[in-house]
C-alpha cells in the first residue's frame, strides 16, 4: 500500500510553460544543468507555488518537455536546475479538430481551458449567425493563449491546442468539409451516441471535425450547410445542454473512446 502511494506522490509534478524553453536546452543533455533567469518565473515558483531545491518541476513549451531539479533558487530571479529527462511532446491522436462558436465571454474561456485539458489538437474558432461574442485577434488571442497554457499546465498535455483565429461557418465547413475525416455535430435531434460508436470506429480515421452550435443553436439554414458536407447528428443526452458543457462532453468523450 505505502508503494503505491508513494507512487502517486512522484507523479504529481508542477508543469510550467517556458516560452523559450527549447532553445535554452537545445545543446543541453540528460545531467547537464540549466540556469533560467525570469523574475515571473521566480516569484511563481517560490511565492505562489512554494518549490524548493531539491523538488523537480517539469518545463515545457509545444515542442519539448523537461524534467528537472531545483539546484537553488537565487536572488529575485535566478533559478538553477539539473536536466533529468528531455522529450518531444506528443500529439494525441487521432487528431481532433473542434469548430467552437464565439460564446459569450465566460463560456467561451471555459470551452477553451476544457478543449485543451481533454486533449483537442486544433481550435478553430467559428462565427454564427447566433454569435455571442465578436473575436478581435489583436485584442483576444493572448488572454486566449494564456488559457490553453494554463490547461495544459494543470493536464499535463503538453502539447496544447493550436488556436486559429474566427472565421464565418461557412468558411469553416468549406474548408474543413472536404475530406474523408469522420465529421460529427453535436445536435439534441441527431441519432443516439451508441449507435454511432460502431460507424466511428469502422471508418477508423486518423482526423476528426466536431461541431458544437451556439447559444440559441444553429439556424436551420446553417443545419442544412452542415448536413451537406457530410457530417453526422449525434446527440449527447436526451436533454438541451449548454454549448459550453457540449463542447466539453463532446470532445471528451471522442478523446475517451478513441485514445
Amino acid at each position: 500500500m505505502s508503494e503505491t502511494v508513494e507512487t502517486s506522490k512522484e507523479k504529481h509534478e508542477f508543469a510550467l510553460y517556458v516560452e523559450t524553453l527549447s532553445g535554452l536546452v537545445q545543446h543541453k543533455k540528460v545531467g547537464d544543468y540549466i540556469s533560467m533567469s525570469d523574475e515571473k518565473l521566480f516569484h511563481r515558483m517560490v511565492t505562489v507555488l512554494r518549490l524548493r531545491d531539491g523538488q523537480t518541476v517539469i518545463f515545457f513549451d509545444r515542442k519539448i518537455y523537461i524534467t528537472a531539479t531545483i539546484e537553488s533558487l537565487m536572488g529575485k530571479k535566478q533559478i538553477n536546475m539539473l536536466i533529468a529527462s528531455i522529450k518531444s511532446t506528443t500529439m494525441l491522436q487521432p487528431s481532433i479538430t473542434f469548430l467552437l462558436p464565439l460564446l459569450k465571454k465566460d463560456d467561451f474561456e471555459t470551452a477553451l481551458y476544457a478543449l485543451a485539458e481533454v486533449g483537442v489538437n486544433t481550435i478553430q474558432l467559428v462565427s454564427t449567425q447566433k454569435s455571442g461574442n465578436q473575436w478581435s485577434a489583436d485584442r483576444d488571442h493572448d488572454r486566449a493563449q494564456r488559457i490553453l497554457i494554463a490547461a495544459a499546465e494543470q493536464s499535463k498535455n503538453f502539447a496544447y491546442p493550436e488556436l486559429r483565429p474566427a472565421i464565418t461557418l461557412a468558411k469553416a465547413l468549406e474548408h474543413y468539409g472536404k475530406g474523408n475525416e469522420t465529421k460529427i455535430f453535436f445536435d439534441c435531434q441527431g441519432k443516439q451516441l451508441h449507435e454511432l460508436i460502431p460507424l466511428i470506429y469502422e471508418q477508423k480515421n486518423q482526423t476528426m471535425i466536431l461541431l458544437v452550435g451556439p447559444e440559441g443553436d444553429l439556424t436551420l439554414e446553417e443545419k442544412k450547410m452542415v448536413l451537406g458536407k457530410n457530417f453526422i447528428f449525434c446527440a449527447l443526452t436526451p436533454t438541451i445542454m449548454r454549448a459550453v458543457q457540449a463542447t466539453a462532453l463532446a470532445a471528451g468523450l471522442m478523446r475517451s473512446l478513441l485514445r
